[in-house]
């Protein structure tokens, strides 16, 4: 019987400090199901931030299906790496991540055979990506303000040992440090606001730091549209515990947390701002624009 994958090639993403390093434990598994399918696999292990954008750069047209065993952080760069491809090939994600965000979006387990058997067995479904400014691509989320740093600043081993738990820990340092910002927003769609905010997201995902839910009717991973969350700069310790409880509870259209769908976005600050994308530093900007790529990959998925 032939397989769907006879005869084409897959470039293997491998970060081997990823999560809790148990990347390479598994590479044996995954080219023995590979090759058992058809797929001829070439393995590329990273080595150091930027690796596999370069990597996929380089190489990737030479190949039918790119593979990331990575965390979100690795996926971002891959991500990066085929968006400067004239003909994108699949994607696939076996997740080895801290947190994993967009993994579970997409219905892709933690475990690494489960994970195998989507790529092998499920279907690649278009998804939309984010742009930053023009150059800089997001599977999931792009943010500012409280908490995002701590995605970035949190130590690898730190992460590796104690995984989600880790971001909890720089989330309660922080606590101190958070301050207003000051910014006005438009959409495409016509909404404006200015004022002092602080969080701010603008995501593609049902997860975000493993602590923002949202629901899943509420996200379309391919309708060309973002989730675009705002969370004014609380007055008192009250306004706080009410903005809070509104995210934990998932109650998003009240006067402390405003829940909002668009296409694209524009920021202007008063002070240049550092942003995240899919938990990795983006630099820091006086004016952004993000705008949605509708259906600009295809990975396999639930």
């Amino acid at each position: 019987m032939t397989s769907f994958f006879d005869g084409k090639k897959a470039l293997v993403i491998l970060n081997p400090t990823a999560g809790k390093h148990t990347a390479k434990t598994h590479l044996q598994n995954i080219t023995a199901l590979f090759s058992t399918n058809g797929l001829e696999t070439t393995v590329y292990t990273t080595r150091c931030q930027g690796d596999a954008t370069d990597i996929v750069r380089r190489r990737g047209m030479d190949f039918d299906i790119i593979v990331c065993r990575g965390g979100d952080g690795t996926f971002n760069e891959t991500i990066n790496g085929v968006m400067l491809l004239e003909n994108r090939p699949l994607l696939g994600y076996i997740p080895a991540g801290s947190t994993n965000d967009f993994a579970k979006t997409l219905c892709i387990p933690t475990d690494n055979r489960e994970a195998i058997d989507i790529i092998l067995n499920g279907q690649p479904l278009w998804n939309d990506l984010g742009c930053l400014n023009g150059g800089m691509y997001f599977s999931y989320t792009a943010s500012f303000g409280a908490f995002t740093e701590c995605s970035y600043d949190t130590p690898q081993k730190l992460k590796n040992r104690l995984g989600h738990a880790a971001y909890m820990l720089s989330a309660v340092k922080a606590v101190s440090s958070i301050h207003p910002i000051t910014m006005h927003v438009k959409t495409a769609e016509g909404y404006e606001a200015e004022g002092e905010y602080a969080f701010v997201s603008v995501t593609n995902s049902t997860s975000i730091a493993g602590v923002i839910k949202l629901h899943r009717r509420e996200v379309g991973l391919n309708d060309g549209l973002f989730e675009l969350l705002l969370v004014p700069y609380p007055a008192d310790a009250g306004a706080w515990s009410r903005a809070i409880a509104n995210v934990v509870s998932r109650q998003f259209n009240t006067p402390n947390v405003h829940l909002l769908h668009t296409s694209r976005a524009e920021f202007t600050f008063t002070d240049t701002v550092p942003w995240t994308i899919d938990g990795e530093y983006a630099g820091a900007h006086e004016n952004v624009v993000i705008e949605n790529i509708h259906n600009a990959v295809q990975i396999f998925r639930r």
